[in-house]
């Protein structure tokens, strides 16, 4: 009884964290974005933070959420190790075994996933872009680079996370970003499903031990 009361106590307070960093990690990566979108003499809507055609992007980054989610889950991480994948360990320990565990975690992942889609697909990918004078080879060596810097952003879930993250956040969702206008919608849309999909299976499946 007391190990249960204990995990109950270590999960609330996870969960209270993980909550509350989401909104600070949203507004401090904001604040970078705002700045330096001043430095640069842009606008928001230079980096793709628009209301245009945003109910189309959003279904589009949610159903790009969905079918990454099972080629994952269904295909890639079972035959890639399953419950021992470094992603898959990092992350059920994160979340951990306990309900306000789960919710601070998705907590967090709303306001992380819009906050890195800022900073990463907005004011890196477009803003390199953009400085670069907004070409082809701008918008190529611009995606590399964030591919590149976001899976290694990842590095706490070993190889296995850079190299997924990497695929996922720094490839794929470059290019939903490029193939909607430069709009954010529909990348903060995708990263955000996908966290959420990826934190509810991790919990349900894979408990830490």
């Amino acid at each position: 009884m007391a190990d249960y009361v204990l995990v109950r106590q270590l999960g609330l307070a996870n969960g209270l964290r993980y909550a509350i960093l989401g909104p600070i990690e949203f507004a401090l990566g904001g604040a970078v974005v705002v700045v330096a979108l001043r430095i640069a003499g842009l606008r928001p809507v230079d980096i793709g933070w628009t209301k245009r055609r945003v109910g189309p992007d959003l279904l589009l980054g949610l159903a790009v959420a969905v079918a990454f989610a099972a080629l994952q889950f269904l295909v890639i991480i079972p035959a890639t190790g399953g419950a021992t994948r470094s992603d898959i360990v990092a992350n059920a320990v994160q979340i951990g075994a306990t309900l306000p565990g789960l919710l601070g975690i998705l907590v967090l992942s709303v306001f992380g996933s819009t906050s890195e889609e800022l900073l990463f697909r907005g004011l890196l990918l477009g803003g390199l872009a953009a400085a670069a004078g907004g070409g082809l080879f701008a918008r190529v060596a611009a995606t590399i680079l964030t591919m590149l810097l976001f899976g290694l952003g990842h590095g706490y879930q070993g190889w296995a996370g850079i190299v997924d993250t990497g695929l996922f956040g720094g490839l794929i969702l470059s290019l939903l970003y490029w193939s909607r206008g430069a709009r954010l919608a529909a990348p903060i849309a995708a990263h955000l499903g996908w966290n959420a999909i990826a934190s509810v299976v991790i919990f349900v499946q894979f408990q830490p031990a």
